[in-house]
Formats: structure tokens, sequence, C-alpha cells
């Protein structure tokens, strides 16, 4: 495989990270992570989405800039008995991390900024997370 060119902007990972999510909204994490892996270091994750997941796993940022909405139906075993986990991830950007990629397209990359109206919430209720941590 041949490495891609270098971009023209060198975004931090926290940013790229919370514009693919702006961008591709319910996708999982290591699609995510893939498409980072890529900008980074201009070639494929042979880790498969696993490089960087500590993004997703840390409590400064999951719950506060993006969550996971995707239903959580799949049941497994572990040392401290049954537990039940989604598939797949859905991430979606909270309140406070859309306008942190908003800030980011206009300070960093001189984009227009989207409007909150037009992402569509992923599930009923879901206003109760998005409307957190304005």
């Amino acid at each position: 495989m041949t490495p891609v060119n270098k971009p023209q902007n060198d975004l931090k990972r926290i940013e790229y990270l919370l514009l693919s999510i702006q961008a591709n909204p319910g996708r999982s994490q290591r699609w995510h992570l893939k498409r980072l892996h890529m900008y980074v270091h201009g070639r494929a994750d042979y880790h498969n989405g696993g490089t960087n997941c500590g993004f997703f796993n840390s409590p400064s940022y999951r719950n506060v800039l993006w969550t996971d909405v995707a239903p959580k139906n799949v049941e497994y075993d572990c040392w401290i008995g049954s537990r039940i986990k989604s598939k797949s991830a859905q991430m979606h950007l909270t309140r406070s991390g859309w306008i942190r990629a908003n800030k980011i397209r206009q300070n960093v990359l001189g984009l227009e900024p989207i409007s909150w109206d037009s992402m569509e919430l992923p599930v009923p209720g879901a206003c109760k997370i998005y409307q957190t941590g304005i």
C-alpha cells in the first residue's frame, strides 16, 4: 500500500476525532480510529482500529464530548458474571463536543460551522444526553 499525501492542516488527534464523528455520526469507534491512523501515519492500521482506543475509554472524553448510543443487546460472560454490551458502537457528539468541533472547523480549518439543528438525534429522548455540557 502506498502512503497517502500528508494533509495540509496539522490537526491534533482529538480534533480529528471530533471532526470525524461530526461528519460521520453513528459509525463505530474502530471506524473512526482507522481513519485517524490513516490521517496520522498515512498508511492502514494493522491493529484494525485498536490504536489510540484510549480516547474512547477515557472519562475525560466519553459522555463529555461523545457518547455511544448503540443498543446493548449482546450477552457475554466475564469473571464477575454475565454482562450485556452492544455489538458495535454508534458514536455521536454531545452538545459540548459539537461546539468544540465547530470551533475547530472555524479557527483551524476556516470552514463554516455546522448547525446543531441539522443533527438528527439517534434515539428517542436523546436530547437529555446531548443537551448536557453546553
